[in-house]
């Protein structure tokens, strides 16, 4: 009797542990059919992920509105007695998103009476030039070249790129060569026309020989030599630059320029 009763406990075990693995087996086999469910969903999802990771930003630079202002806005500036109110006009201007042309900022700089005026409102109309690479005309209006070297000063100090055209430099023509060397011609120390040329020659692109034509206007072997070594990196054709550094009195200089030239990077 004990016997059989022991039997029967066995097969009743036996039959537990087997209905166990059996729902143990059914639940492996849920889990891997789960995976492999999840799987092909993740492969089915991650060419279109992939695609949509790997597709570029445009990110759309719009060129800003210019609103240059009218001509009669100029002629308001020369109705006001008192070099004040112009600067407090040219605020208002500035401010409410006007731009002006040299030629615009050349007649209205004109118009103030002290030359420290002037720099205040030159500085403001810097920003909102639209032509801001013929800047160095304003230079002009200045009585002092104390005053011009406090423009070209800020000029420098302050670089723009210029997003008002489709290229941030840009090749000065011959006719444009003609005022250009008209105003290195009329400043008086050659410490304030290298300062001057610097300006010109930055964001702009010359020949060699519109080069050697602007460093001909140096009173001294030095700062031209100074010059051609700063005016390099803006010139087209720089295999041509011995146009340029032929300018030079000393060989001397020459020597070293085309020196230093040659072991740049």
């Amino acid at each position: 009797m004990k016997r059989n009763m022991m039997m029967i406990a066995i097969a009743v075990a036996a039959l537990l542990l087997g209905t166990e693995n059996i729902q143990a087996q059914s639940r492996v086999v849920r889990r891997a059919d789960t995976d492999r469910r999840d799987e092909r969903l993740i492969r089915q999802e991650d060419p279109r992920r992939s695609q949509r990771d790997r597709r570029e930003v445009v990110v759309e630079h719009r060129r800003p509105v210019i609103k240059v202002v009218d001509n009669e806005v100029i002629r308001a500036f020369d109705r006001e007695r008192f070099d004040s109110d112009r600067l407090k006009m040219a605020d208002m201007i500035f401010s409410t998103g006007g731009y002006m042309t040299v030629e615009q900022i050349t007649r209205v700089s004109e118009i103030f009476d002290y030359d420290n005026n002037r720099i205040k409102f030159l500085k403001k109309a810097y920003y909102n030039c639209v032509d801001r690479y013929n800047f160095y005309r304003v230079l002009g209006t200045l009585e002092y070249s104390s005053s011009r070297e406090k423009i070209i000063k800020y000029v420098m100090d302050n670089p723009i790129d210029d997003i008002l055209y489709d290229e941030p430099v840009r090749k000065i023509t011959n006719a444009e060569m003609n005022a250009i060397i008209k105003s290195l011609k009329n400043e008086s120390f050659d410490s304030t026309r290298g300062k001057l040329a610097r300006m010109i020659v930055r964001g702009n692109l010359f020949t060699s020989r519109q080069i050697a034509d602007m460093a001909k206007t140096f009173t001294f072997d030095s700062n031209r030599y100074e010059f051609l070594l700063y005016a390099f990196d803006s010139c087209v054709d720089q295999q041509n630059y011995v146009v340029a550094a032929n300018t030079l009195e000393f060989s001397t200089n020459r020597n070293d320029l085309m020196r230093k030239i040659s072991r740049r990077p």
